[in-house]
């Protein structure tokens, strides 16, 4: 399997805006192929003056692993470039260059510290600064969306951007236990041109989006090749409902129930 062909072909497929052959198409392929990609990539971002700032967790549906032939969650870097702050709660995006993008509105912790691999998510959370709703815009370099867990690590985690809506601080004061329990019962609703476009609810980010970011914690301190979870990164835990396609012109609004974190909006 030669890593470097892959990566190649992804990176010429995302810098044309083409798409291309999922790597799941040579049988052989492998998640530890697609992180051995995945490193190529980031190596080639930190050499173009990209900055990684956290990560993105995909696949944190276990009702999508058979579909997708994983056991596990997955992950992907997001960088300076790709992550935007929206204070206000509403920005916009410009699609140009996007391959059959979606949005996911997620929940998305800011760390202050490691993330323990103990895989609980109380432990997880008693790491986070804060914790906000926020939107991962996808792009997808796969024909109709048809490919397997592998071929998004492979491609750049299907990541195109981040936006972070207002930011909830975690103090001491806080009860973390109830902080989870809160995350795992919130509901969300996405709307689309002011239509309720979906629904969902924390329940289906692995039970509790604070356990994806334990999940986090554990993948990553079984990964040498790449840097520890680490003060200051961003982590967006997964989509809370199902993603809609959007469009130049779309305007996009989430909101959670449940806990108390702002909307967030954003035009494209």
């Amino acid at each position: 399997m030669n890593h470097t062909t892959v990566a190649n072909a992804l990176l010429l497929s995302r810098q044309q805006a083409t798409l291309c052959s999922p790597p799941s198409d040579n049988p052989a392929y492998t998640l530890a192929d697609a992180y051995a990609v995945a490193k190529i990539h980031l190596d080639t971002a930190l050499s173009g003056g990209m900055t990684p700032v956290g990560r993105k967790i995909g696949f944190t549906n276990p009702t999508a692993w058979a579909s997708m032939l994983l056991n596990t969650p997955v992950w992907g870097y997001v960088y300076d470039k790709t992550v935007f702050d929206t204070t206000a709660g509403h920005t916009t995006h410009d699609l140009r260059g996007a391959m059959q993008p979606k949005i996911e509105p997620e929940i998305m912790f800011g760390l202050k510290a490691t993330v323990p691999g103990t895989g609980d998510p109380v432990d997880a959370l008693g790491a986070v600064a804060w914790i906000a709703l926020g939107f991962e815009v996808v792009s997808c370099p796969y024909p109709d969306w048809k490919f397997k867990g592998v071929d998004a690590v492979s491609g750049f985690g299907l990541h195109r951007a981040l936006y972070v809506g207002p930011k909830r601080i975690v103090t001491a004061d806080d009860d973390l236990v109830a902080i989870v329990a809160a995350l795992g019962a919130v509901t969300a609703r996405i709307y689309k041109n002011n239509v309720l476009a979906g629904e969902g609810s924390g329940k289906i980010v692995l039970g509790n989006p604070a356990k994806a970011l334990a999940a986090l914690g554990v993948i990553c301190a079984n990964q040498p090749q790449f840097a520890p979870l680490a003060s200051g990164e961003i982590i967006s835990s997964g989509t809370l409902t199902p993603p809609p396609t959007i469009d130049a012109g779309d305007v996009i609004r989430a909101e959670v129930a449940g806990f108390d974190l702002g909307p967030v909006q954003v035009s494209f």
